[in-house]
């Protein structure tokens, strides 16, 4: 193996033993992430000063500065953990670099890191949203990033983005998983303009809590959308064992059925050619 491979794999390592150790067992929503590259070097319990009184009134001593920022950068680390876990996470999946001693990734992050599967493919989901999100918000979130991944998933992680900043700019409006929640609710799922979608977040957030009619569609944008999945419906039917019970308990309604649908889009035909 070439060293420069070797000296990667060591340091994939390292940075999954203090990033995976940090995320480990922790609640649905860990704490904030900043840019991979950023992350520091690992905090231990054994480094932190044992908890105090103060040493006084006003302003710090410059042993309590000191204090303040070894806890700060243990902090640091449970706030950047989870994007870096995420991403040494999927190196090992695509990568396979746990076949030396298990045969699943599943097995391998249980075993290794005691971390359920859902956690671990939530932390690869998640990472390179919060990638790119994390150059705007330095509180963000693992919760932040779960409420924005669908709205990235429908219309790209430019929206994320956009979507993102909309609410950190927003004056007086501290970014929270439920307002983040909010805000991709009152946008339509199926139509994305940045413009568009801005006006009506910075509305909402100023006080307008009735979420605004979404604005008209594509006609043929909407016309493709809705055929598409109306397509992939009748395909699944098709090729399931839906229809096949459904023949054998009552074909008559079957029949009946496949005729109704042939009526539709024969109206729809009609409509087109007219």
């Amino acid at each position: 193996m070439p060293p420069g491979r070797r000296r990667g794999t060591v340091d994939l390592a390292a940075a999954l033993t203090s990033t995976l150790g940090a995320v480990q067992n922790q609640p649905e929503t860990p704490a904030q992430s900043a840019p991979e590259h950023a992350v520091p070097s690992a905090v231990t319990a054994a480094a932190i000063p044992e908890p105090h009184s103060p040493a006084g009134h006003g302003q710090l001593s410059a042993a309590e500065v000191a204090d303040l920022a070894t806890c700060e950068a243990a902090l640091d680390n449970l706030r950047l953990a989870f994007a870096a876990a995420g991403k040494a996470l999927a190196v090992i999946q695509a990568a396979r670099l746990y076949r030396a001693t298990h045969d699943a990734f599943e097995d391998y992050v249980e075993q290794r890191w005691g971390m359920g599967k859902s956690q671990a493919y939530r932390l690869i989901e998640a990472w390179p949203l919060a990638e790119r999100l994390s150059p705007i918000g330095e509180r963000l979130t693992e919760s932040h990033v779960r409420e924005l991944l669908p709205l990235a998933g429908r219309h790209g992680q430019d929206a994320a983005a956009a979507v993102y900043q909309a609410v950190d700019d927003a004056d007086g409006i501290r970014v929270t998983a439920a307002v983040l929640h909010d805000v991709v609710a009152l946008l339509p799922a199926d139509y994305w303009d940045p413009d568009e979608a801005v006006r009506q977040i910075r509305a909402y957030l100023a006080g307008d809590r009735t979420p605004p009619e979404p604005p008209p569609a594509d006609p043929l944008q909407a016309f493709t959308a809705e055929t598409t999945r109306l397509l992939k419906s009748l395909r699944g039917i098709a090729a399931g064992d839906v229809i096949k019970a459904a023949r054998s308990a009552n074909p008559d309604m079957v029949r009946e059925t496949i005729a109704s649908v042939r009526a539709v889009l024969d109206q729809i035909e009609d409509e087109v050619t007219a």
